[in-house]
């Protein structure tokens, strides 16, 4: 990982994994959808639209469609397999392939989410600039993975961060996270909250990387119960 950007790191997974990956994402899409819930209701109770960003193979935007959170939903992102996969996958939601830190995003939104994005970037300040410039929005919701969690400081005893297969190059505190993502954006509410993994997570995420059964044993422990804090 250390030489691969996190563009062609997802431009690899999306060409030759793409329903694994969809799977993996779907897992976590009901607790990062419970965030813009929780984040967007107590402000706008109804959003009419809702975008998200960097949206991969739609498992966010595809739960939010699913609990009914607003009126019309939009994805973009940057893979042609990605599209292509959100556009045969998901109903009702309009899929835009589309650079955002290049070109202007011709959709407004209500809602814009950015949802484990920021942490695979080796410059997030680029997108983040190119969003506050190329894109017409009320309300930003950006959740990243926190590195101060017992889980996660944990693992670090155990790997060089950089050599991860999830493909991160960023690792974020909720201080640091706040400092960066505030110097483009009014920050008026966070919420935090500590992942768990049933078993069957645990083990279809040690098959597809072929973890050892050590590796296996410390995702097992770190996913199960050093999550809480």
């Amino acid at each position: 990982m250390h030489n691969t950007s996190g563009r062609d790191h997802y431009a690899a997974i999306y060409a030759t994994e793409l329903a694994s990956q969809a799977k993996w994402l779907a897992y976590g899409a009901a607790e990062k959808a419970n965030s813009v819930e929780i984040l967007v209701n107590e402000r706008l109770p109804q959003p009419g639209s809702v975008m998200e960003l960097g949206a991969g193979t739609g498992a966010v935007i595809g739960e939010l469609k699913r609990r009914g959170f607003a009126r019309r939903y939009i994805a973009a992102d940057y893979s042609k397999d990605a599209c292509s996969f959100m556009s045969s996958q998901l109903d009702g939601i309009e899929v835009h392939r589309i650079d955002i830190v290049r070109d202007r995003i011709p959709e407004r939104a209500e809602v814009v989410v950015l949802s484990h994005v920021l942490e695979h970037l080796e410059q997030p300040e680029r997108l983040l600039e190119a969003i506050a410039r190329n894109v017409d929005f009320d309300w930003f919701v950006v959740e990243c993975p926190m590195e101060d969690l017992p889980a996660s400081r944990l693992k670090n005893l155990f790997r060089d961060r950089l050599d991860n297969l999830a493909g991160h190059v960023q690792f974020f505190t909720p201080r640091s996270l706040r400092a960066l993502v505030g110097r483009y954006f009014e920050i008026e509410g966070d919420r935090y909250y500590a992942p768990w993994a049933p078993g069957e997570v645990v083990d279809f995420i040690s098959e597809r990387n072929r973890y050892s059964a050590f590796r296996r044993a410390v995702s097992s422990f770190t996913m199960n119960w050093c999550g809480f804090r």
